[in-house]
């Protein structure tokens, strides 16, 4: 009688494991299926004279899933408008401190949190193209769930500033929501899920294979 309760618990030791281990995973990822809240997609605040269609956001953005981010920008054009408004402030209200003559030479980057991996992550040379625009892109990966905020900055000459000490601004703020990815954490931990559960398989095949032996 002892050895059949023992069998048997040798048995239902796996299954419980197995539960535990994925009932919560299952629970959780099918909750966020059927009542999840909706998020907008992310939004572009400018601080810089430019229209916000220059830059180009994913409609939605997941923990794990890498995103592209380009700005096309006509940086001659961009130059002459905050030229433009520096000459009709009043000394001290300057758009960011923004003083003495903007050249078109600019250098653009993104700064975030550290739940992104951003690529590359320094600033960028400009490359213009036939039309006088210059085409920046990012490689964006966040690590993380939740709400943040990206910066996307230039780097500007000025009459005031030196090529290796250029002023840095910001041109826009991107805020954005990192959705939940089900199929993203299934690759990054199923993989040790799956091992445990073996060893656990293991063990107890190899101690019932010992207990038939006896």
């Amino acid at each position: 009688m002892i050895r059949r309760k023992a069998v048997r618990f040798n048995i239902v030791l796996p299954v419980l494991l197995a539960a535990i281990l994925f009932v919560p995973f299952v629970m959780n990822f099918l909750g966020h299926a059927w009542f999840g809240q909706k998020h907008f997609p992310p939004l572009t605040m400018m601080k810089l004279p430019a229209n916000s269609s220059i830059i180009s956001l994913p409609q939605e953005v997941r923990q794990y899933s890498p995103f592209e981010i380009r700005l096309r920008l006509n940086t001659k054009e961009l130059a002459q408008r905050i030229n433009d408004i520096v000459k009709k402030s009043l000394p001290g209200t300057e758009p960011q401190g923004i003083y003495g003559e903007v050249f078109p030479e600019m250098r653009a980057g993104i700064a975030g949190d550290d739940v992104f991996s951003i690529d590359p992550p320094e600033p960028q040379i400009q490359l213009v193209d036939s039309r006088g625009e210059t085409d920046w892109s990012w490689i964006v990966t966040p690590e993380k769930t939740g709400r943040y905020k990206l910066l996307l900055k230039l780097y500007l000459q000025t009459s005031e500033t030196v090529r290796e000490q250029p002023q840095a601004v910001d041109l826009a703020v991107i805020q954005l929501f990192v959705q939940k990815n089900p199929d993203a954490w299934i690759r990054t931990y199923g993989i040790g899920y799956a091992a445990l559960i073996l060893l656990v398989a293991g063990w107890w095949w190899k101690k019932r294979l010992a207990k038939k032996q006896e």
